[in-house]
């Protein structure tokens, strides 16, 4: 019987339990590349000295993560009244994924993550996830962009992440955005 282990996801800094890293992380969404084992935790992983582009661009990054779980968080609540049990699992997923990114660029910015504001949504779960392809294009050309601008190797590598992870929500979205 395989031995249960502590693991830290890089990206987010979240724990995780199993007897082996997820094959990516239940919290960011990160792959599983970037889980090492808890013991092997940097306690200053979040803790890097920032450019000022840097900076600049996680406060963009920050922003742009409020807004897009603010939009999962009323589409979740549409669907809901709608009673689209696919579509609640989908938005509430994707809202808690924004909001943990959002963690993860405060604690870069040394800064408490803040609340999310209400934003409006459509009326359907269709045009819900029309809109979120369009938002989740937005944020990997952003996010590409802060990559390339970055002179921190640890933001070089979170911002991929970000590419990644983001990427893989277009196709959560794909089937009703065409």
């Amino acid at each position: 019987m395989a031995r249960i282990k502590v693991f830290r996801c890089r990206i987010c800094g979240d724990p995780y339990i199993g007897t082996e890293a997820p094959t990516q992380c239940p919290f960011c969404g990160a792959s599983q590349r970037f889980f090492i084992e808890a013991n092997e935790w940097n306690p200053n992983e979040f803790n890097v000295k920032l450019s000022d582009i840097t900076q600049k661009n996680l406060k963009a990054a920050l922003q742009l993560e409020l807004d897009n779980a603010s939009f999962y968080d009323c589409a979740k609540k549409t669907a809901d009244s709608l009673d689209d049990e696919y579509a609640i699992a989908k938005f509430k997923a994707l809202m808690k994924v924004e909001r943990e990114h959002a963690s993860a660029i405060s604690k870069f910015l040394k800064i408490s993550r803040p609340e999310l504001e209400k934003q409006a949504c459509n009326a359907d779960s269709k045009a819900n996830s029309k809109e979120g392809y369009e938002r989740e294009e937005r944020a990997i050309k952003a996010y590409a962009k802060f990559r390339d601008e970055a002179v921190e190797p640890r933001l070089k590598e979170f911002f991929s992440a970000l590419v990644e992870i983001e990427t893989d929500h277009l196709d959560l979205h794909a089937e009703d955005s065409k």
